[in-house]
């Protein structure tokens, strides 16, 4: 029976508005609020920088979607479009109450005609100084192609005339510098902080920026392009793959413009003249907006140290099995699985064990693989620090990473400098699993420490994102690990697995056998049931395997971030929610109820067609009964939230779930107590 299935493109666009609703919710501190409008502002240029660009590339291919098993792109469009539109008003409502709640904190944006006369002489010198060198205008005439413009910059386009009427105006695009800051506080006024966005000093300036041309009144409107990002890469695995790699980055700054942001208030005649350049004029790719656009560089928003405005900094809980450091971190590791839950632990033991490794003389090797880095990586150091001190240290690098790439090309060129082998990717396949293999020799034998995560191995991400990092000692599951380096390396041979499976070879098959269990658990009066965590939910197959479930009445709970194409009966045995709130929800857990001994997994994959089909993702047990329960009371605290869950129901329309009577409970801040308790 075919089910119904909903884009991934609406859901997520379901997701951004929960990103939305922390912007506008007055409870969140003020500068937390900021940062969530920034996110909302970030995602949504990737949003139309990749899938957007994509489901326009499908329209126009006819028919051609349907073999891809998919909602018609021309009607995804339209709904984004609608979608998108609605989300600007409750953008622009969220930012007006951000500035009046700003304002009566002692912090004031000013535009270039609210500068106090006071301060115009400051602001002439500072636009002199520091903004006018990098100031290079684009003039347009009517005859001559306009050049290439950059993807995602914001640009002011000018309309200069003469106050006495005579003569014909002249059109101009200036590019907002991204080597500033878009905020600049000015001199306070009383007890008054002023502040200006960086297109307002541009536009206080226009003057002197055409001061060689006979003009005296100058109008600007903003606007902003977002081009096609979507990469276009071969499975050709040789050395010429980095050259075809720079290029196609270089290409996303040359990809067709897929939305054009413009001020509303923008006269339709030079509009129309800049859209014609741009090939834009009659799409549907016009979103007209607000004065200001590029609302991402919110995130770097000037702090002025006023208290009480963000999210209370907490200290790491301690985990108590690294917490003996005298015998080292291999010896605890040996003593009992250790799980680590980031951000409220520490990232910083992953790094521990990995310097300990560098030096330790009984450590043969060191496998990893690498999606994305932080900038100035210390997992890297210590990596390339293990190479020289002698390890046999190799670096899986996934080269297509989205929007990582060029990073990662760098750091595989660190590697090999640094004597590291490094492996660019495995053709035809990206290689997202998280894997860490560490061989030591102890007593004669070659022993194995595995480290599996659900999320990157950054430690810039890891003290905002929720995830798992599972430490063990398991010879069968080091064997495992050790099983898929070997796959990387010899991709034609599958690998044999015991006890971890990974994708594409064996998920779909894992997770069909262990759902048809709790099926026939439930028709047997056994304990069975299903919960889920995860980012994405957008797979046809596994949407009608659930759909199974439901038909026969299996108790089925799914938290799931962002995508979100299940499209069940509300009141039935699937319920699903979405939790956004101080972190970003990262980890992937599956809890089966398996007839009153519950399996619980962890995983690195999302329930979407590429993480099943086309990437390498591991799904891995947790053997240890303790982490077990850990888990399970996790995923409980989760599901009793009733602050900052939301119910995915028919029409996600972004329901926060309330308590009827009684306390109300935040599963973030529940889960820190519950960790410290434990500690």
């Amino acid at each position: 029976m075919e089910t119904e299935f909903r884009s991934k493109e609406t859901s997520w666009l379901s997701f951004n508005a929960r990103v939305l609703q922390e912007a506008a919710d007055p409870v969140v501190p003020l500068y937390e609020r900021i940062k969530f409008l920034g996110i909302y502002s970030s995602n949504l240029d990737e949003f139309f920088r990749v899938r957007v660009a994509t489901l326009k590339r499908l329209a126009s291919l006819g028919e051609e979607w349907r073999r891809l098993d998919i909602p018609d792109p021309k009607v995804t469009l339209r709904n984004v479009r609608y979608l998108v539109s609605k989300q600007g008003e409750d953008f622009n409502k969220a930012y007006a109450r951000v500035r009046s709640d700003l304002e009566r904190k002692g912090v004031r944006l000013v535009d270039e005609q609210g500068v106090p006369a006071g301060l115009r002489n400051y602001l002439r010198d500072y636009f002199r100084r520091e903004v006018s060198p990098h100031i290079f205008p684009v003039i347009l005439k009517a005859s001559a192609k306009l050049p290439k413009l950059k993807d995602l910059p914001m640009y002011l386009a000018v309309r200069a005339t003469k106050s006495s009427g005579t003569g014909r105006p002249m059109h101009a695009l200036i590019e907002i510098p991204q080597n500033l800051p878009r905020f600049i506080p000015l001199p306070k006024k009383g007890d008054t902080q002023l502040v200006m966005y960086l297109d307002d000093i541009i536009r206080f300036g226009l003057d002197e920026v055409f001061a060689t041309f006979p003009y005296d009144r100058f109008e600007s409107y903003a606007i902003k392009f977002t081009r096609d990002s979507e990469m276009e890469l071969d499975d050709d695995f040789t050395e010429s793959f980095y050259e075809k790699l720079a290029d196609s980055i270089k290409a996303r700054e040359e990809g067709p413009p897929v939305r054009a942001n413009f001020d509303e208030n923008f006269p339709k005649h030079f509009l129309n003249l800049v859209l014609r350049k741009l090939d834009l004029i009659g799409t549907d790719s016009l979103y007209p907006g607000a004065r200001y656009h590029t609302r991402r560089d919110l995130l770097g928003f000037p702090d002025f140290g006023i208290p009480g405005l963000r999210y209370e900094r907490s200290e790491p809980v301690p985990a108590p099995a690294f917490a003996k450091r005298s015998s080292g971190i291999f010896a605890a590791i040996r003593r009992r699985d250790v799980l680590l839950h980031l951000p409220y632990h520490s990232f910083r033991h992953l790094i521990t064990l990995l310097q300990e490794a560098s030096i330790d003389p009984l450590v043969q090797s060191i496998s990893m693989t690498q999606y994305r880095l932080a900038k100035g990586s210390c997992v890297a150091k210590a990596l390339q620090s293990a190479a020289r001190n002698g390890k046999d240290v190799l670096v899986l690098v996934e080269p297509q990473a989205r929007f990582d790439e060029e990073a990662n090309i760098k750091w595989a060129g660190r590697y090999r400098d640094a004597g590291v082998r490094v492996q660019l990717g495995v053709q035809g396949l990206k290689v997202h699993c998280k894997l860490v293999h560490i061989v030591r020799r102890e007593q004669g034998r070659d022993r194995s420490y595995t480290v599996l995560g659900t999320g990157n191995f950054n430690e810039d991400t890891a003290t905002v994102f929720a995830d798992h990092l599972l430490f063990t000692y398991d010879q069968e599951i080091g064997d495992d690990a050790g099983e898929i380096f070997r796959f990387f390396r010899q991709s034609y041979l599958k690998p044999r697995l015991k006890h971890l499976r990974i994708a594409p070879f064996d998920l779909r098959r894992f997770l069909r056998e262990r759902i048809e269990r709790e099926i026939a658990n439930h028709r047997e009066g056994k304990p069975a049931g299903i919960s889920v965590k995860l980012n994405n939910f957008s797979d046809r197959p596994t949407n009608a395997l659930f759909h199974e479930a439901a038909a026969a009445g299996v108790p089925t709970r799914l938290i799931v971030r962002s995508n979100y194409s299940l499209v069940t009966a509300d009141g039935g045995p699937i319920e699903a929610v979405s939790i956004v709130d101080k972190y970003l929800e990262h980890s992937r857990m599956l809890v089966f109820e398996n007839g009153g001994d519950p399996e619980v997994f962890l995983s690195s994959a999302d329930f979407m067609p590429r993480n099943f089909d086309t990437r390498v993702e591991a799904i891995f047990p947790v053997l240890d009964r303790r982490l077990r329960r850990e888990l399970i009371d996790y995923f409980n605290l989760q599901w009793r939230d009733s602050t900052k869950a939301r119910i995915l129901d028919r029409h996600l329309s972004n329901e926060y779930r309330r308590p009827k009577k009684g306390r109300r409970y935040r599963a973030q801040f529940d889960i820190e107590d519950y960790l410290r308790n434990l500690a």
